[in-house]
């Protein structure tokens, strides 16, 4: 059995390549912007959106990005934190319990919330927030159909959101 082929981003110190990971042939890493991707219309079959939710500040206009470079039919990929139950609004108690405050439909950019964690990531860079009718209305406003939704994990609350779509 071949070694799989891996990479990594080397300007993201995300550490070396993983153990029994060979060197990729011929690949090229693009960095950009998710909402101006450096690639044409119609160039991929397939586009993963993993954990980005909360790291742009205009997750529509990323979605409509994925949308624009996949080919008609491409499948896109999104796996990411569940919008209802992780988020500024979120509280996060030593006994595994969640307190959802009333901040959960304020949408946009979040510098702060009492209860993150001292000096934990997003104490340090804050998040985006997207209620959930936000984060699906973006992906049908980008022309996606929504085939399959789902929360992996058996978390009695689920803190991760599956999406499969396609384009129109």
């Amino acid at each position: 059995m071949e070694t799989p082929a891996c990479a990594s981003a080397t300007g993201r110190a995300l550490g070396g390549r993983p153990t029994g990971c060979r060197p990729a042939a011929s690949l090229e890493l693009v960095q950009g912007d998710a909402t101006a991707l450096p690639f044409g219309a119609d160039t991929f079959g397939t586009v993963t959106a993993l954990w980005i939710s909360t790291d742009v500040d205009d997750f529509a206009g990323a979605l409509r990005e994925a949308a624009r470079v996949l080919v008609p039919g491409g499948l896109l990929l999104f796996y990411g934190v569940h919008p209802c139950f992780n988020g500024p609004h979120v509280e996060n108690r030593q006994d595994g319990a969640l307190i959802v405050h009333p901040s959960y439909r304020t949408a946009g950019r979040h510098e702060h919330a009492p209860w993150w964690r001292v000096g934990g990531i997003r104490e340090r860079l804050g998040m985006s927030h997207v209620p959930l009718p936000g984060l699906i209305n973006a992906f049908v406003g980008a022309g996606l159909s929504v085939d399959h939704v789902s929360e992996p994990r058996e978390q009695p609350i689920p803190s991760v959101l599956a999406i499969r779509a396609f384009r129109r």
